[in-house]
């Protein structure tokens, strides 16, 4: 990744030398993001506090996603009576989600600047791909997902990029398309409400969908207790949490599963804005070009909980929760993510929002040819989520990435 970096700014250097491309990048620091005066005398130590508060706000992510979030999900699921797919794809797609609609809601009313299709191709395609390969290649175990819950989600997902389309092809998102793409997602959580009788017409009730695929461990999990540095280092964090989370394992705190549900979304949301913007300022710092740190690193930031939720379900044996949540996070983020601050928008302003939909027509083909090609992957593998798979997906992203490079550098066109 660091050598075709460096060959693509090589090929771009001397075209922007003499004129500045008419195109609009997609990426762009803001000024004085990385040139004042403590960024510019104190250069070594503000890299360092940087890269510690990067390793930092993941480690709090972490902590707050296996101690808390996936623990909420597991009490809402019991109570509600919801299969791990089913609660994968909605509770928490949403909760590990939450970033990306926060992020989308500073982007209408705080800083009043449009919502570029390309940021959220590159979160989609990073969910779809290195989300659901990193599950099959990081699992220590082979996992089996049930073909059910992977063609719902994606039927679903299609379903929503071509709305997305259908509202974005003129520019412009008026507030009855915008009240359609949330009332489209309710739509979706509506369906999954009825997922079980589904189920039961599509297999004439006779066959269950496979919730368990752990193998060998019988619920067995192997714990290291970890060294007295580590819990020193994480203890502020541990203690923060633990005074503002209500813990939902304890029997006497079960029944706040709700409030450790929400109270875990604010703390993703809370570690994954720290975590983005420290990354895109140590990119700044190095003179990274801003379009490799935002179809990367900055794309993938914010999927980080749901990353992080996906593999630590995945290790549990719920391979059909990790991959639901993976796919349901993406029609979140269409339809809620982006339709609820549109909607707002035209609701509070009266006004129809002018969105950038440069280069929707070949971004829209990645959209689609990527579910396809994940999906066909998944199948003909018999739905088995091997480490070669795995590979495969990822490889898938890496092709997205090359191609949204040599795009942004005025290497091709389309």
């Amino acid at each position: 990744m660091i050598a075709a970096t460096f060959a693509f700014e090589r090929l771009t250097h001397s075209s922007e030398v003499e004129a500045a491309p008419a195109r609009r990048k997609l990426y762009e620091y803001a000024e004085g993001v990385c040139d004042g005066y403590i960024e510019t005398n104190y250069f070594y130590i503000v890299v360092a506090m940087l890269c510690w508060g990067i390793f930092y706000m993941f480690w709090a992510l972490s902590i707050i996603c296996d101690d808390y979030f996936v623990a909420s999900l597991e009490e809402i699921s019991e109570a509600l009576g919801l299969s791990p797919d089913v609660a994968g794809a909605t509770f928490m797609a949403a909760g590990s989600s939450a970033p990306e609609l926060f992020t989308s809601l500073m982007g209408v009313f705080a800083v009043k600047n449009d919502v570029g299709v390309g940021t959220i191709v590159g979160s989609a395609v990073f969910n779809l791909c290195c989300i659901i390969g990193g599950t099959a290649m990081f699992t220590p175990t082979l996992l089996v997902i049930d073909w059910y819950p992977i063609t719902r989600d994606t039927t679903f997902y299609g379903a929503s990029i071509v709305f997305l389309i259908v509202v974005l092809q003129d520019g412009l998102v008026t507030t009855s398309e915008a009240c359609g793409m949330v009332a489209a997602y309710f739509l979706y959580v509506g369906y999954m409400a009825i997922n079980a009788k589904v189920v039961d017409c599509i297999k004439g009730g006779a066959e269950q969908v496979n919730d368990h695929e752990f193998d060998g461990k019988d619920g067995e999990e192997e714990e290291e207790e970890a060294g007295m540095i580590s819990t020193a280092i994480a203890l502020p964090l541990s203690t923060l949490f633990s005074a503002t989370v209500p813990d939902c394992t304890q029997e006497d705190k079960k029944s706040l599963y709700i409030i450790t549900f929400l109270m875990s979304i604010l703390w993703i949301a809370v570690c994954s804005y720290f975590m983005v913007e420290w990354a895109s300022k140590l990119g700044c710092l190095y003179g990274i070009h801003p379009a490799i740190m935002g179809c990367t690193i900055l794309a993938a930031g914010t999927s980080v909980p749901d990353a992080i939720g996906s593999l630590i379900v995945a290790r549990e044996g719920q391979g059909d929760m990790a991959v639901s949540n993976a796919i349901g996070s993406n029609v979140f983020d269409i339809f809620l993510g982006l339709g609820l601050p549109w909607m707002l928008n035209g609701l509070i302003y009266g006004t129809s929002l002018t969105v950038d939909t440069e280069n929707l027509l070949p971004l829209s083909i990645i959209l689609c040819a990527t579910l396809v090609a994940v999906y066909l992957v998944a199948a003909l593998n018999g739905f088995r989520l091997t480490k070669g798979v795995g590979m495969i997906f990822f490889s898938f992203y890496f092709v997205f990435v090359g191609y949204n490079l040599a795009h942004e550098f005025d290497l091709i066109s389309f």
